[in-house]
């Protein structure tokens, strides 16, 4: 940091924070930002000379006791030359951070060496880093940092391992791959599952999470609480190299698709059995790291899924004119749920699982990333124990989402991927006669609330893709519309579309 720049005036830098932010991908507020005068810095960290780590809390209301979102923000300061310097060639104008009047820069700490020097010399102070070697690490890969320009809600980067004339002897232990570490947009306090859980996992010897070597918490002088309360901030973890994205991959697959019985086909079956198999030991580990509970009674999940299945029907009025008999049909799955004498054991579960939160790896082995669960939903309800099927209904309707974007043209492809699926999970987790019927009337009640979740977002914003969601409400019901024209629905093939969270 050159000597004459200096931080501005606290009221002067919110405002100019907050302008800037409200532009970014990772700004949680839609619509109407707050001004700078009803919002609050609960959080500002001095990490090194220039360098600051700033948590600042937006109220979401009219009131000023209103609910707050918790947004963090770290900052170096620096020159305007850095703004385009740690400006990636895929990112919009204005990313890597602001420029000031007088020509200082606030340098969005992401995208700035220094912030995570500093921040891996702080996780070294705390003691939470499983490794280190890897921790030192990214004090000395900082400068060859890339962002990475697929998050949405948060900010990952990626740092390579040193190659060639970059790898200067000694300088990093030759074992550690490359590394890749999220920033925290939104924070609440308590532990975040993507940090908690995967730390748990690791602990736990499952290396089917990309291994997470350091994390960061915040103390957050939230308003209303008498004494500060600690926030997971940022993780970094092993990247798996070489890997394929999980929907890329059966979207491929399924348009590639070949026919029952042919080498593509099988392909798809023997990756979804190993994904299955993946998916159970992911439970197991779960289970055994985070422990287990009772269930909730059958009836009540019932219930809680009967009204969210009664607001997605007000939300979205096409689905009884596309499916004869709705009502009655969907208490017929629920009343069915309702009846059981009792559930499996509820668990820590991944939250928001489909194949879009999967990597295989070079190796040929599957990998979960991003226990973080659904973002907009409370971090306390995230980590509640819940039914791991929840996991499994998800994942189902993901595939019939890779069979429609990648266009199989056969409908067995889809039912044929399912079942390998389902097959591989119960090679890990076998199920008695009795269980396996109990644990099919959850599935099909959990995969319809699925369904019906998808049918409200694609009606709010994809209409066009409303079909897919659609067929699989037709599937669970069993039902048939001259309007379906397979068990998928068919949909334009884009690259860059995922399921719904």
């Amino acid at each position: 940091m050159s000597p004459e720049l200096v931080w501005p005036a606290d009221g002067e830098l919110l405002s100019a924070v907050l302008d800037w932010a409200r532009e970014r991908r990772w700004f949680p507020l839609k619509g109407a930002v707050p001004p700078a005068g009803r919002c609050a810095v609960v959080a500002d960290v001095a990490l090194a000379p220039g360098v600051r780590d700033l948590v600042i809390a937006l109220p979401t209301g009219g009131a000023q006791d209103a609910a707050r979102v918790l947004l963090h923000v770290p900052l170096v300061l620096g020159e305007a030359a850095d703004l385009a310097r740690l400006t990636g060639p895929k990112e919009a104008e204005g990313a890597a951070g602001l420029l000031l009047e007088d020509g200082t820069a606030l340098v969005d700490g992401a995208h700035h060496p220094a912030f995570w020097q500093a921040w891996a010399a702080g996780v070294l102070e705390a003691g939470t880093a499983l490794s280190p070697t890897a921790a030192r690490a990214v004090v000395q890969r900082a400068e060859r940092l890339r962002v990475s320009t697929g998050e949405q809600s948060n900010t990952s980067v990626i740092l390579p391992a040193p190659t060639g004339s970059c790898a200067p002897a000694g300088a990093e232990d030759a074992e550690t791959p490359d590394l890749i570490v999220k920033l925290l947009r939104v924070l609440e306090p308590g532990r975040n599952p993507d940090v908690e859980v995967p730390v748990a996992l690791a602990r736990g010897g499952w290396d089917r999470v990309p291994a997470p070597v350091a994390w960061s918490s915040l103390d957050l002088l939230v308003p209303g609480s008498s004494a500060p309360v600690s926030a997971d901030a940022a993780v970094a973890t092993t990247f798996v190299p070489g890997a394929e994205d999980g929907f890329a991959l059966f979207c491929a697959l399924a348009g590639d698709d070949d026919g029952p019985g042919a080498p593509t086909r099988l392909r798809a079956l023997a990756l979804a059995d190993a994904l299955g198999e993946t998916t159970a030991q992911m439970h197991e580990h779960l289970a055994a790291a985070l422990g287990t509970s009772a269930p909730v009674p059958a009836a009540a999940l019932a219930q809680a899924l009967r009204a969210r299945a009664a607001w997605a029907m007000r939300e979205v009025p096409a689905l009884a004119e596309e499916v004869p008999g709705l009502a009655q049909r969907v208490e017929d799955v629920l009343g069915a749920l309702a009846a059981l004498p009792g559930l499996p054991a509820a668990s820590r579960v991944h939250g928001d699982y489909h194949l879009g939160q999967t990597l295989l790896g070079a190796g040929g082995h599957w990998y979960v990333l991003d226990f973080e669960g659904e973002p907009l939903r409370p971090l306390a309800e995230r980590r509640v124990h819940d039914q791991p099927l929840r996991d499994v209904a998800g994942m189902l309707r993901s595939f019939d989402y890779a069979a429609a974007v990648g266009g199989a043209s056969d409908g067995t492809w889809s039912a044929q991927v399912r079942q390998s699926f389902l097959d591989g999970y119960r090679r890990v987790l076998p199920a008695t006669v009795g269980e396996a019927g109990r644990d099919a009337a959850v599935i099909a009640a959990l995969e319809l609330d699925k369904a019906f979740y998808e049918a409200v977002y694609e009606a709010r914003h994809r209409p066009g893709w409303l079909p897919v969601p659609l067929a699989g409400i037709h599937r669970v019901l069993g039902t048939k519309s001259p309007s379906v024209p397979d068990t998928h629905g068919r949909v334009e093939r884009m690259s860059d579309v995922t399921a719904p969270d």
